[in-house]
């Protein structure tokens, strides 16, 4: 079936339904950051102008709308990176600029329900958020492998290093507790990944 057999009242309650999301997840970012630790469906829905039945329609739990949430933001980066032409370290540090402000904004929400298992767990189990983390930063981490000189076959060992690093919490620590600037967070972070990339590849391991 093509878009001109579907009809108008199906392509309007579609466009409801998207932007019914579109409100839910928007409203999580101010709810969950105002009150993260008694946050329920009800007063994101209520945040969001919709009912609570309207909201449970679109996400079973709070829990099933931040793992949307966090998707929504991997996905958008993966998308920024996309976009650029840039390669290797420079490449690595557009995205990382990227990614310490998305957690200005996002991070509070991201981090109330950060995953309690390890990422090489995670990334073995095909955990979605962590496929959605390797379209976005797999072409930087490359890139820097390149960069380094180092082999391809580190690509795995990037990922944990990179996950390790550029964790929400330690980027939302070293910005709202440390204060520093972005750029600072982003520089100190992104050259402590490089040098521990050299110094596992020089370990042998």
């Amino acid at each position: 079936m093509g878009w001109e057999d579907v009809l108008p009242e199906e392509m309007s309650s579609r466009s409801d339904a998207r932007r019914n999301r579109k409100r839910l997840l928007e409203a999580a970012t101010h709810v969950l950051r105002a009150e993260p630790a008694t946050a329920t469906m009800q007063s994101i829905a209520r945040r969001a102008a919709l009912s609570q039945a309207t909201a449970y329609r679109h996400f079973p739990s709070v829990e099933a709308l931040v793992s949307a949430y966090h998707e929504d933001v991997i996905t958008s980066l993966a998308e920024h990176g996309e976009r650029s032409r840039k390669t290797g370290k420079e490449l690595f540090e557009h995205q990382a600029t990227r990614w310490v402000k998305l957690q200005n904004v996002h991070g509070p929400v991201i981090v109330r329900f950060w995953s309690q298992r390890g990422f090489l767990e995670r990334l073995q189990s095909a955990d979605v958020l962590t496929t959605l983390s390797g379209k976005a930063w797999d072409r930087a981490l490359r890139g820097v492998l390149i960069e380094l000189a180092l082999p391809d076959a580190l690509l795995s060992v990037a990922r944990f290093l990179h996950n390790a690093l550029f964790d929400p919490r330690e980027i939302i620590d070293l910005t709202k507790t440390a204060g520093l600037p972005d750029e600072q967070v982003v520089r100190r972070l992104s050259d402590a990944f490089y040098g521990a990339l050299r110094g596992w590849a020089n370990s042998g391991a």
